[in-house]
C-alpha cells in the first residue's frame, strides 16, 4: 500500500535511493495509493529528471494506474511508468 502513513517513508527511501542514482520501482503488489504517495513518486520523479538520473515505475498494477488517472497524473508520469 502507498497510503497516507506510508509517504513519509517513501519520501525518505526515495531521497536515499536518489542520492545513489538510478531508481527502479516496482509498483505491482500496490493495492491502494494515497494522494501524498503520487506527490513524493511525482517529486521524486521530477528530482531525478533535473539531476539526469533514471527514474522508472515498472509493473504497475491496476490500483496504480487507476489512481494516477483518478489525480489527473497519467501525463506527468507517463515517461516514467514503463
Amino acid at each position: 500500500m502507498l497510503d497516507l502513513p506510508q509517504a513519509k517513508g517513501l519520501k525518505d527511501d526515495l531521497i536515499r535511493l536518489l542520492a545513489e542514482g538510478a531508481v527502479v520501482l516496482d509498483a505491482g503488489a500496490v493495492e491502494r495509493m494515497s494522494t501524498p504517495s503520487a506527490q513524493v513518486l511525482l517529486a521524486a520523479g521530477r528530482a531525478a529528471d533535473a539531476a539526469g538520473l533514471e527514474f522508472q515505475i515498472v509493473n504497475a498494477s491496476e490500483v496504480f494506474q487507476t489512481a494516477l488517472a483518478d489525480l489527473g497524473l497519467q501525463a506527468e508520469f507517463k515517461n516514467w511508468v514503463i
